[in-house]
């Protein structure tokens, strides 16, 4: 079975609590930005999950780079770290959000947030993003390489024809150390599915059914992005996120073109286990994360693992998983080796498709 990797225009939900159940779910027919559904069957169930898989953990993890890489962080099954990442929308003001939503977050067990922007975003935007995470005791990780204008693709979308990815070491560079000081910054991020989110990615808005073998980031790009954002900012560890369909849809052979990974390309390594597709897989998450781990560490046996599991739907192909489905990954995700914390997908914005 060969699922593409998710696509940036889609439909999502996310469930939190805050004074009750509060459920925030959108659909295709909702013209309103948020429905806000209160002791409802379905959303109190699914919240009620949702919150027993992302209450607080420990203070989040000291990751220093400069730190003995043969000693990775040890973490109790019942005290993981959480991350929600694609916070917010590029396109919006503020990306959308308010401070209620980084309260929110907070409230329902996150300690960590990625924002959906690149280094178009601007200084205003990305600080009003830093500092209201700062306020509320969230870790924040920041794009350097993860969007498409890292890669020469234009802020304002007019792209050439057939355009390849291009690593822009300047304006990255001008962007890490314009924030690497930031007391809320986290971790940086150089790559999200190998690229198959950028216009010509399966993701994108011009995808190309050849994208793997014509646009995809090859490990010297990659080893590249590591090199330069280390150089940059020696203090922060750099993460890149894996498509963990490959390694379910593969029993060997997973690093190939759109799924690449060498030496010296990520500290850490996201994998979106994303198993919420119409014909559920009760192995998925154990099965992606069990060979993605091994592999990886064949290859660098310091890299950190993050399973990250989806939490939104997008007909046909991706549906809302089932409380019990949702439970199942997460017990599952808390077995993986040499793991740093468990990621979520995703926080939208009033406003957008996304909710």
């Amino acid at each position: 079975m060969n699922i593409p990797p998710r696509k940036l225009a889609a439909i999502a939900f996310f469930l939190v609590a805050m004074g009750g159940i509060i459920a925030l779910v959108r659909t295709p027919a909702e013209n309103t930005a948020v429905q806000i559904a209160q002791e409802s069957e379905e959303a109190s169930s699914t919240a009620q999950v949702l919150l027993a898989v992302a209450q607080p953990g420990p203070e989040l993890p000291k990751i220093n780079a400069a730190a003995e890489p043969t000693a990775p962080v040890q973490f109790q099954a019942s005290g993981v770290p959480h991350i929600l990442k694609d916070v917010g929308e590029a396109a919006f003001d503020h990306f959308g959000l308010m401070e209620k939503d980084f309260t929110m977050i907070k409230s329902a067990g996150f300690d960590a947030i990625e924002g959906n922007f690149d280094i178009c975003a601007s200084n205003e935007d990305v600080q009003y993003f830093l500092d209201s995470a700062h306020a509320v005791g969230l870790k924040v990780i920041l794009n350097a390489g993860a969007g498409e204008a890292e890669w020469g693709y234009a802020c304002d979308g007019k792209y050439t024809a057939e355009q390849k990815p291009v690593w822009q070491k300047e304006q990255v560079r001008q962007w890490v150390e314009k924030w690497k000081d930031y007391p809320a910054l986290y971790l940086w991020d150089t790559s999200n599915e190998d690229g198959g989110t950028m216009p010509y990615g399966t993701g994108g808005t011009m995808p190309d059914l050849n994208w793997e073998t014509k646009f995809a980031l090859s490990t010297e790009q990659l080893q590249q992005a590591y090199r330069d954002v280390k150089s940059f900012d020696p203090s922060h560890k750099i993460m890149i996120r894996m498509n963990g369909w490959y390694f379910y849809d593969n029993d060997s052979n997973f690093f190939r073109p759109g799924n690449a990974f060498g030496k010296d390309v990520a500290d850490i390594v996201m994998v979106n286990a994303y198993s919420n597709v119409d014909e559920y897989f009760s192995d998925f998450v154990t099965t992606i994360m069990l060979r993605a781990t091994r592999s990886i560490h064949a290859i660098d046996a310091d890299v950190q693992m993050v399973p990250a599991l989806g939490v939104w739907r997008e007909p046909p192909i991706w549906v809302k998983p089932t409380p019990a489905q949702l439970v199942n990954d997460f017990n599952q995700a808390v077995k993986t080796e040499d793991l740093l914390g468990i990621g979520f997908f995703k926080y939208g914005a009033a406003g957008s498709e996304w909710l």
